[in-house]
């Protein structure tokens, strides 16, 4: 019978209640000592690298709220109570804790509740939300929960599953309860467990060789007092204090023998590696994202990372999304073409610079106008009225680049350029002619050694490499204005493959 204190208090002496189909008692055995999940947590790195990787992710990605009103249409809605109740969860949570709470649970015991709190504000009906600690929820029930029973202080109350945002993963053995990652990691965690002791004892002794200590066979034998007395001594000695760092010095005859494996032998530096492995394996969390950078690399960190969204995080999100739509959406007077998601566009963008290539390539000209570019910078606006406007094309391109032959590469560059291929008034266009079919013939020396349907990805990949090469040749020439040309040329051999790729089809 468990006896229950709070506040240093007796409050309740109770047997636990039998509810038919519980849940576990959120323990495991570790190496015959049963540990709690929550205990597991807190002395595990490697279960909390893993659980709070996946809670400070989910936490930053905020869920909006929109409308569908269309099939290519939507609309925010930011004043919804869905949205309302959630970015304001409670006086003493906000969004980000109460995503946060909910995803650890979830990687802890794979079963997360919140309460709904139900109040009125401004003389309509609202509801907070409140989390409640997994290890002290059990569902009742057979095939769908009949109630949710909270134990606190030795004392039960029931909650029907309208009050209840219950989240939960698959469990083959008990249809209600999610069965924990816990569980199946229990064995690495055994080992963490007896390696991480094995440690704290080592260091204990002052990090002495472990060994046993030999008599020779002709040495007298010791009395009973004489024993004691060595063993005595020897304790004192190797538990270290202020003998650590000092040498043994034994009787005559008497010698020390290692006896021990190495930490080579024992393979505890793999082994450490392996239980990480295996417990970010376990949370499909990409190895580099949990301190693993064996075989990392910039290219392949930043392909994990967009991976990260769509095969680690995707799966939770999208069982979130539909639990709060099933659940809390119910609750809201307005529901029609309503629905969830989290903003994974705000984490997948790219760079600054990424962003404004990929714009100016889709828009085919300027995009922002000078005074939102002065806003940008904290700079007041500009009077002028075409500061408003977005200005036009400048410019055109090149022959050389407005008609790129994305089959064949063209020609070696003439020393000298044909009169009949620009101005002989121009001066400029006398020596940048030359400069972009030197690049042109770089960028088809390398876009010919791939198949026709990969050309214009390719380039675009490159796009930034493109512009910022053919911006250092054109500098000496143009000066400020040699990035906008430069973008401008290559934007037009896009636009050219683009079009080649799409007649081809």
């Amino acid at each position: 019978m468990p006896i229950v204190q709070s506040f240093g208090a007796l409050q309740a002496m109770a047997e636990p209640a039998s509810r038919g189909s519980s849940s576990s008692d959120h323990s495991i055995s570790l190496y015959g000592a049963n540990q709690a999940y929550a205990e597991i947590y807190r002395t595990q790195p490697n279960v909390r690298i893993c659980v709070d990787f996946l809670a400070r992710n989910v936490a930053h990605l905020a869920p909006l709220v929109y409308r569908r009103t269309s099939d290519t249409d939507r609309v925010r809605l930011a004043k919804h109570d869905l949205a309302t109740w959630m970015g304001k969860p409670n006086p003493g949570t906000r969004r980000y804790r109460l995503f946060e709470s909910l995803m650890s649970d979830l990687g802890i015991y794979f079963n997360a509740y919140w309460l709904k709190v139900r109040y009125m504000r401004e003389r309509r009906p609202a509801i907070g939300l409140v989390r409640l600690p997994p290890e002290e929820m059990c569902v009742v029930g057979g095939l769908l929960p009949e109630k949710f029973v909270w134990t606190s202080n030795g004392r039960d109350k029931d909650f029907a599953p309208s009050e209840i945002v219950y989240f939960n993963g698959y469990n083959p053995t008990n249809k209600l309860m999610g069965l924990s990652p816990l569980e199946t990691l229990r064995r690495i965690l055994a080992e963490e467990a007896a390696a991480g002791d094995h440690r704290e004892s080592y260091w204990r002794n002052a990090g002495r060789m472990e060994g046993v200590i030999e008599q020779a066979k002709d040495a007298p034998a010791w009395t009973p007092p004489q024993q004691q007395q060595f063993r005595k001594e020897w304790q004192e000695f190797s538990a270290g204090g202020a003998k650590v760092g000092q040498t043994a010095v034994l009787p005559r005859g008497m010698t020390m023998k290692p006896w021990s494996f190495s930490a080579r032998d024992s393979e505890y530096t793999l082994g450490g590696k392996l239980r990480r492995e295996v417990c970010a394996a376990e949370y499909h969390i990409p190895q580099p994202f949990v301190g693993i950078l064996d075989h990392a690399t910039f290219s392949n960190i930043k392909e994990q990372h967009k991976n990260l969204y769509q095969d680690t995080l995707g799966p939770w999100l999208e069982m979130i999304v539909q639990e709060l739509e099933g659940q809390l959406l119910i609750e809201c007077d307005d529901q029609t073409d309503i629905y969830v998601e989290f903003n994974i566009a705000a984490k997948m963008a790219g760079s600054f610079e990424e962003q404004a290539s990929a714009l100016q390539v889709s828009v085919g000209r300027p995009w922002r106008t000078v005074n939102e570019a002065r806003a940008k910078e904290n700079l007041p606006r500009d009077p002028n009225p075409e500061s408003d406007k977005i200005a036009p094309q400048q410019g055109g391109p090149s022959d050389a680049t407005a008609n790129p032959n994305p089959t064949t590469p063209p020609a070696p560059p003439n020393d000298a350029v044909d009169d009949d291929d620009e101005d002989e008034d121009d001066a400029d266009n006398r020596l940048v002619a030359p400069i972009l079919r030197a690049a042109l013939a770089r960028q088809h020396a390398r876009l010919n050694k791939l198949p026709a349907v990969a050309r214009s990805s390719a380039f675009f990949t490159d796009l930034e490499r493109w512009n910022r090469e053919l911006t250092a040749d054109l500098t000496p020439v143009l000066g400020d204005a040699a990035a906008a040309r430069a973008i401008q040329a290559n934007v037009a051999t896009l636009t050219a493959l683009l079009t080649v790729e799409e007649t081809a089809a």
